[in-house]
């Protein structure tokens, strides 16, 4: 007994001192502690008590869902193509085998989760079959049949599962970005369906910048044909007048189509004015759903190299992407003979095997790189690229450290991965402690004052055993700021306002065990048999009370962001070290005492 007594007043002891010695880096003034000491974390405040930057992000996650749903497209296109020619799939298929397909079946996608086939071909009729879609196709998608279409739509399950998972690969993109600036520690969480909270306590106002700019880099990198055999721009300049004129203002005026090269394309002074055009022209069923348009920012410069006007210009592009970011294997930062920096791109074997086979069946065609929906160039391809390698140029009239900023958040970006969905910025606050200084003040001296009035009345209602009590709720309070530090959890008033009710809550654990103490002390038992009886009747009533309110903890820190969290986590850690000490610290000194003889049996309890 004697020997399992030592281990653990050992135990207790070591990791009082490590908490200790873990906290002082939070107690005592910056760089007061020598260089060789080995806690350097200390413990991190929320936005209420230090301020900060709050986002917030709504994933559009049906884009992502649309991209899945182009990509069945051309998918059945081409099974429909194999099974009417009796093609293998290691068979090639030509550009004007899909076009048979294409003329004997209208395809569409008249929903974000949704491809419509419309067709007379009794042939095509009977081979898409529920079988079909589900062994060769795509079995994510169910086959409805509408008048004369047969739709082919996502199993609602599916587009829950793929909203779940797009929503978190996007929080866990935006915190590895952050974590890769090197400037704070996110706290970064889901909030309701779609949308992302991001808490960035304690950051500067340049670094809130660039914070921003990461986080905002969406960076999906694809590489897409340009359609160089149709002069599509050319065919809607009738619906451009239209669209000026159902917009209105004299933005506009400066917006129009004209000849590049040979082609024409959409010229205007603002990107946003092209994107609101394609979106007309999507709506109005003129732009076809296997092409999409991406936009150029055009120089126009002087003899010193200096620009003089910009403006933006479109591309019209097939729709398939057979090459893209998540084929790739690495992205690094290298130097032109001319010393401009550019991103060299390495793909993975699957990556390097696409792009060989997309540049061999290309040749003569231009291929554009884009990131998002903007392209960075469109070089030719002249012969098939195997060697599974490309490059992204970094052009504009910046200087060489600019550019290299930008080529090493571009590559950032590429390495811990681009979003698989937009995302939108819905909330930008930067915010000082939000309660003032006062309140703070307030909040903390409530915490100290309610702390040394629990301890007295416990000292002058139970005697020493209120001094047992008093230490266990100090060593309460240094284990839990030594956990919050531990797991980099930020305290917010909420969270000190969790802290006060765990001191009341870790009271009121010593209090049912004393009491019980004295009932046994009252039946006439000798102290060190009433001290064991109490702890043995006492043990479930605390556990029981404790689980309770730890569940509704539980559920507080699993549907609840910001303050309301912040009181979640004080609560949860002060209960687990709450039960701690009351039943086993309080324990082994009451048994210590004993051992001592220092508790006799004429003891005040």
């Amino acid at each position: 007994m004697e020997k399992q007594r030592f281990w653990r007043t050992l135990f207790v002891v070591l990791l009082t001192v490590f908490s200790i010695l873990y906290i002082l880096p939070t107690l005592m003034p910056a760089d007061s502690l020598p260089k060789w000491y080995p806690f350097k974390k200390e413990l991190k405040f929320g936005l209420d008590i230090k301020g900060g930057l709050e986002l917030r992000y709504s994933v559009d996650y049906k884009k992502a869902i649309l991209e899945h749903t182009r990509d069945l497209m051309f998918r059945t296109q081409e099974y429909l193509v194999r099974k009417t020619k009796g093609k293998e799939y290691s068979d090639k298929i030509t550009p004007e085998e899909l076009a048979e397909i294409r003329d004997v079946a209208k395809f569409t996608v008249p929903a974000f989760d949704t491809v419509s086939i419309v067709t007379t071909d009794e042939g095509i009729l009977d081979l898409l079959t529920k079988e079909a879609l589900e062994k060769d196709i795509d079995p994510r998608y169910i086959k409805v049949e509408e008048g004369d279409a047969i739709l082919l739509v996502m199993n609602p399950k599916e587009v829950k599962q793929i909203r779940t998972e797009t929503v978190s690969q996007t929080l866990t993109i935006i915190r590895k970005r952050i974590e890769a600036s090197g400037l704070v520690e996110p706290d970064v969480r889901a909030a309701g369906e779609t949308d992302i909270d991001v808490q960035l306590p304690g950051v500067k106002k340049a670094e809130m910048d660039r914070v921003r700019e990461m986080i905002g880099k969406t960076a999906r990198l694809t590489f897409r044909i340009v359609d160089n055999k149709s002069d599509f721009f050319n065919d809607v300049k009738g619906d451009l007048e239209t669209f000026k004129q159902e917009k209105g203002g004299t933005s506009l005026k400066n917006m129009s189509i004209e000849r590049f090269g040979d082609r024409h394309q959409v010229r205007a002074d603002k990107k946003s004015h092209l994107v609101a055009f394609t979106q007309y022209l999507r709506k109005i069923g003129k732009l076809p759903d296997d092409h999409v348009v991406g936009y150029y920012e055009v120089q126009d410069r002087d003899k010193a190299g200096r620009v003089i006007s910009a403006y933006y210009r479109t591309e019209y592009l097939h729709g398939e992407v057979k090459v893209s970011g998540e084929h790739l294997a690495r992205a690094r930062v290298f130097y032109k003979d001319t010393g401009e920096p550019y991103v060299s791109l390495t793909f993975n074997s699957r990556g390097g095997k696409l792009f060989g086979e997309v540049t061999s069946d290309n040749v003569g065609q231009y291929m554009a790189i884009m990131l998002d929906d903007d392209i960075n160039s469109a070089p030719v391809i002249k012969e098939a690229i195997t060697g599974g390698q490309a490059q992204i140029s970094l052009g504009g009239d910046k200087s060489s450290q600019e550019l290299m900023a930008e080529a090493q958040s571009l590559v950032t970006v590429l390495t811990h991965g681009a979003y698989k969905a937009p995302v939108h910025k819905i909330q930008d606050h930067e915010v000082g402690p939000t309660l003032g200084k006062d309140s703070i003040d307030a909040a903390v001296w409530s915490l100290i004052v309610g702390a040394a009035l629990v301890i007295l009345f416990m000292l002058l209602y139970y005697g020493m055993a209120g001094i047992i009590a008093d230490i266990a709720l100090i060593l309460n309070m240094i284990f839990i700021l030594a956990i919050l530090i531990a797991f980099n959890s930020a305290l917010t008033l909420p969270g000190l306002a969790g802290i006060v009710l765990t001191v009341g809550m870790a009271v009121d654990a010593n209090v049912i065990i004393y009491e019980r103490i004295r009932e046994e002390l009252r039946a006439g038992k000798a102290p060190r048999p009433a001290i064991e009886t109490g702890y043995e009747k006492s043990t479930w009533t605390i556990i029981d009370a404790q689980l309770t309110t730890a569940l509704a903890g539980l559920i507080l820190l699993n549907f609840t962001t910001g303050p309301i969290y912040g009181f979640a986590v004080t609560l949860l850690i002060g209960i687990v070290c709450s039960v701690f000490t009351a039943l086993f610290i309080s324990k082994l000194i009451f048994g210590w005492l004993l051992s001592k003889k220092i508790i006799k049996e004429k003891v005040r309890i």
